[in-house]
């Protein structure tokens, strides 16, 4: 397949894209646009990537416009020897964006599109009896996504007194309240509101990830805009592309809030008290675990000593000390323990880490990490522990 439209190779496509401005019917200048409207509206952090028509692989997340808005230049080389140039976002065919902050998408991955489409149908009825407004796109292959994009002045109509134990429960800090309460409702729609009706895609709860972009090829169309409603879907699928020259449509961006602003509030604040039970439970438990000495494994003595109160003083080695921590604990304690005991660690180290932080090194990959590197690491730092490791370095089982 080809990822960006080349006039020489494949005019069809080419011209297709291209198409005609002036009668609303060119992929090219609509998706631009519509990317422009999102980054205006999220400011800084808005990023793209596409498939490099070279190398055939993806480019690395980029701002946008930025560079995307002009040629990129190459390392490799033709069968004469010559650098290659290639084109950016304008001609692309296959282009990913990141979710924006206040989005939420639901996606589906059943093996046909009607399977899909009947799962689409029975979060939609669930979204729009609760007051939302999602948006609903054909993919262009088998998938439905659907977009919701979240209206924070709904929160205008909460109690004084609700919203005074939001700010105090945050200390005033918007942000984090915003992006915890995001990723709280992502969990809640994507898991059709805890029933588990049907399955959809969790690793879109976190706001970071990339998903195929409006008016971007799949394998058999161009994802298209389906409607407003969960009845507005085709149980057959709304293909777009330049063998049939239909062109894919774009949806207004709608922002919408539920019916009951309040009691949404007051159920995000059940399950915060929910959670803070959960780790006291689960912080009890590992400490009874220690005292009856019934535990996986125990803790290296080298990373004990990043443990340690006097590695408070580690100064700048504070980020890599967590970094160890987090892979070597969640070896040996599982996800939720770990991220208890980093987090006490923390604040026992006098919360130099921000908690966005230490979140993104949990959900990022594992590393195998020995006892010779730790104690590199730590020899930097004026700390020795080779006599309490007898100098072995230990591997990961």
């Amino acid at each position: 397949m080809a990822f960006v439209a080349d006039y020489n190779k494949d005019f069809t496509m080419w011209d297709y894209i291209h198409g005609d401005a002036s009668e609303g019917m060119s992929i090219m200048v609509s998706r631009w646009f519509y990317l422009l409207h999102f980054s205006n509206e999220q400011g800084d952090g808005f990023k793209v990537a596409f498939r490099d028509p070279v190398t055939e692989a993806w480019t690395k997340w980029l701002p946008f416009p930025g560079v995307m808005g002009i040629l990129m230049r190459c390392d490799k080389r033709d069968h004469r020897g010559f650098k290659v140039q290639t084109a950016g976002l304008e001609p692309a065919v296959d282009v990913h964006r990141s979710v924006l902050p206040y989005e939420i998408v639901i996606e589906s991955d059943y093996p046909t599109y009607e399977e899909n489409w009947k799962a689409s149908r029975i979060i939609g009825a669930i979204l729009e009896k609760k007051g939302f407004s999602p948006l609903y796109y054909y993919s262009g292959n088998k998938s439905i996504h659907i977009h919701v994009f979240f209206d924070w002045t709904c929160f205008r109509k909460v109690e004084r007194l609700l919203a005074d134990q939001v700010k105090q429960r945050y200390k005033g800090n918007r942000l984090r309240f915003r992006a915890e309460f995001m990723e709280w409702l992502r969990s809640k729609m994507i898991s059709c509101w805890d029933t588990e009706a049907r399955k959809f895609d969790p690793g879109l709860i976190k706001a970071s990830h990339l998903i195929r972009c409006e008016m971007s090829k799949n394998k058999q169309g161009y994802k298209t805009f389906l409607g407003y409603h969960h009845k507005d879907m085709s149980p057959i699928p709304y293909i777009c592309n330049e063998s049939n020259r239909i062109y894919p449509r774009l949806g207004k961006l709608v922002f919408s809030s539920p019916s009951n602003p309040q009691e949404l509030i007051e159920e995000f604040m059940v399950s915060l008290d929910m959670k803070v039970r959960e780790m006291r439970n689960l912080r009890l438990n590992r400490t009874l675990g220690e005292w009856v000495d019934q535990g996986p494994e125990h803790l290296r003595p080298c990373v004990k000593a990043i443990m340690n109160d006097e590695f408070k003083a580690a100064g700048d080695g504070m980020a890599r000390g967590m970094f160890i921590l987090v892979n070597e604990l969640k070896r040996i304690f599982g996800d939720k323990q770990a991220h208890i005991i980093v987090d006490d660690w923390n604040e026992r180290m006098g919360s130099q880490i921000l908690q966005k932080d230490i979140d993104y090194r949990f959900r990022s990959k594992n590393f195998t990490l020995t006892c010779d590197y730790v104690h590199s690491f730590l020899a930097e730092l004026g700390i020795d522990v080779s006599e309490k490791c007898k100098g072995k370095v230990y591997k990961h089982r």
